[in-house]
């Protein structure tokens, strides 16, 4: 079974505040008499469910476009934390995860919620996940980072934490058909070059 864990992209996608809104403007029509129907799209490179390469946040990091595939194909495991509290190294440790984990994909939120708000991941719980050898991190929030933690004193301590050990982050995951377990992922953003973050279309394969 193949499960669509991306979200649709289109003028009602919510976006992190401050990133630009996507607007898909129709440019030649059928029954317009054009040939053939084409459409303009706008929208930023953290738009919908998104892949964060380390340049998102560290100058001379490595760009989405040039992101091993490797990190982004693979067992991967969904973790259930929806019963709400800080994502630290307790809660980390206390998932039990299997040996050898490198991809989690971490579901914090429960229906509407899903998708549309900050998360819970704590600075103390990235610094396990880089600990425990984890590549890469998933989660079905709009950002990993919890609210807040945007101010220039605290500027994004979980995504310089991760990104800084080349930890790939993806973010707008719809995880709500996804029961935990592990799975087989596939990760592809758009191969925008010299990209900070692409949208990308995942799914993960049942086994």
């Amino acid at each position: 079974m193949i499960i669509d864990i991306s979200r649709p992209i289109g003028p009602d996608t919510p976006v992190w505040p401050g990133d630009p809104p996507v607007v898909v403007e129709p440019v030649a029509r059928v029954r317009a008499g054009d040939p053939a129907d084409v459409s303009r799209l706008v929208l930023g490179t953290h738009t919908g469910t998104h892949v964060d390469p380390p340049a998102h946040f560290l100058p001379g990091g490595v760009t989405v476009d040039a992101l091993s595939l490797d990190v982004l194909v693979g067992p991967a495991v969904v973790a259930d934390l929806t019963a709400g509290g800080p994502i630290d190294a307790g809660a980390l440790e206390s998932l039990a995860l299997p040996s050898g984990t490198s991809r989690l994909l971490l579901k914090m939120r429960e229906g509407s919620a899903a998708g549309t708000t900050a998360g819970d991941v704590t600075a103390d719980g990235a610094r396990w996940l880089v600990a425990r050898g984890v590549r890469l991190v998933g989660a079905d929030t709009l950002s990993i980072e919890p609210a807040g933690s945007g101010v220039p004193e605290d500027a994004y301590p979980v995504h310089r934490i991760l990104l800084g050990a080349g930890v790939v982050i993806v973010e707008g995951l719809d995880l709500s058909g996804a029961p935990a377990g592990s799975y087989e992922l596939v990760c592809l953003p758009l191969r925008i070059a010299g990209g900070d973050g692409a949208p990308a279309r995942a799914v993960l394969i049942a086994p």
